[in-house]
């Protein structure tokens, strides 16, 4: 944040970013698939293929290129769905994609390269491309199989089945061993972090997240950038009902924080369900959501890109108008006093609260 009060970035500074320095560059906001292909999301129902390939047009057509998704989102269809869309639109995108480790029932269970490699072809499959751009580990192992994972990610990068590699989830401890061994034994540089980070989720600001990444010139990629909806104001106070699973997810958002205790995330009433308390915070979002003609989605996503050049926020979308409004949070820039009092605003409520 620079400290004076027209604006926290160049124009420059938000139309393209490097992917840590993987020479690959991408917008300075990318497009989440998690919900694509799962009936849990309204797959099916709310939404539909055609709908996400009209979704998906629409992000090309606003420069938003970078899809951000997994082999288990939709159990695998949101990659069969990118891959597909990909070729029938055919302009160039970016595709970042992650490798989830086998559970205990599957034959590829033993960590090995050989089982990187064949979920990685699985992947490349579905999404119809020889090589992925960014390929990430979804989590983080044990310790004493992590050597062997970013082993096995580092020859995806050699075998030129991934130009450049990441990971998702990981502790700062675990990112900055993970930086150092794979440029150390392999030569290879750790190019982002995919993280719980927003704006009632500001873990990577004092965990050491941010501040290892900057070291290290790691890209963040944020989880939940709007905080499962609740950043785009729909359940402030006096608004739309939380659903029966809200409670649910947002428990799990809280445990994106690696080390947060389980069983105090359980017992405890999640940070986003406090709707009275939160509303100051949403009544500052609307003031500059108003001064800048934006939304207050917009606003949440204005104060990640905000936060640190390093950060590429992944916004999800279902609809045109959620395309809109996420391509919009790039047409305007909050200004440094606006970012200082989001951030002052958050605090004070959190220690209210108690969180």
């Amino acid at each position: 944040m620079t400290s004076d009060d027209t604006s926290s970035k160049t124009p420059e500074d938000r139309t393209m970013k490097q992917i840590g320095a993987s020479g690959i560059f991408v917008p300075a906001m990318g497009n989440g698939t998690q919900a694509w292909g799962d009936k849990r999301f309204g797959y099916g129902t709310s939404y539909t293929r055609d709908n996400l390939y009209a979704i998906y047009k629409m992000c090309l057509d606003a420069g938003l290129n970078f899809f951000d998704t997994s082999d288990t989102y939709g159990k695998g269809l949101a990659e069969e769905l990118l891959g597909e869309f990909h070729r029938k639109d055919g302009r160039p995108v970016t595709i970042a994609t992650k490798f989830t480790q086998a559970k205990l029932y599957d034959p590829n269970r033993n960590l090995s390269v050989r089982a990187v490699k064949t979920v990685l072809e699985s992947s490349l499959k579905r999404l119809q491309v020889d090589t992925v751009d960014l390929y990430q580990v979804h989590y983080p192992p044990a310790r004493r199989a992590l050597d062997r994972y970013l082993d096995a990610m580092a020859d995806t990068v050699k075998s030129g089945k991934a130009k450049a590699v990441g990971v998702s989830n990981f502790s700062t401890d675990y990112l900055r061993y993970s930086y150092s061994y794979l440029w150390s034994v392999h030569g290879v540089r750790l190019a982002s972090s995919q993280v719980g980070f927003n704006l009632l989720h500001r873990h990577p600001e004092t965990n050491g997240m941010l501040d290892a990444c900057r070291e290290l010139g790691v890209t963040i990629l944020p989880i939940l950038p709007l905080a499962e909806g609740v950043l785009t104001g729909k359940y402030r106070a006096g608004g739309q009902e939380y659903g029966s699973q809200a409670a649910t997810l947002f428990r799990g958002a809280s445990l994106f924080e690696p080390g947060e205790s389980f069983f105090k995330a359980m017992r405890s009433k999640p940070y986003e369900m406090h709707r009275e308390e939160l509303e100051p915070l949403f009544d500052v979002m609307d003031a500059i959501a108003r001064a800048h003609e934006g939304t207050i989605a917009q606003v949440a996503l204005n104060w990640l890109i905000a936060s640190d050049p390093l950060v590429i926020p992944i916004p999800g979308a279902k609809s045109p108008s959620q395309v809109t409004s996420n391509a919009a949070a790039l047409g305007w820039t909050m200004s440094a006093t606006e970012f200082r009092r989001l951030s002052q605003t958050e605090a004070e409520i959190r220690r209210a609260i108690g969180y």
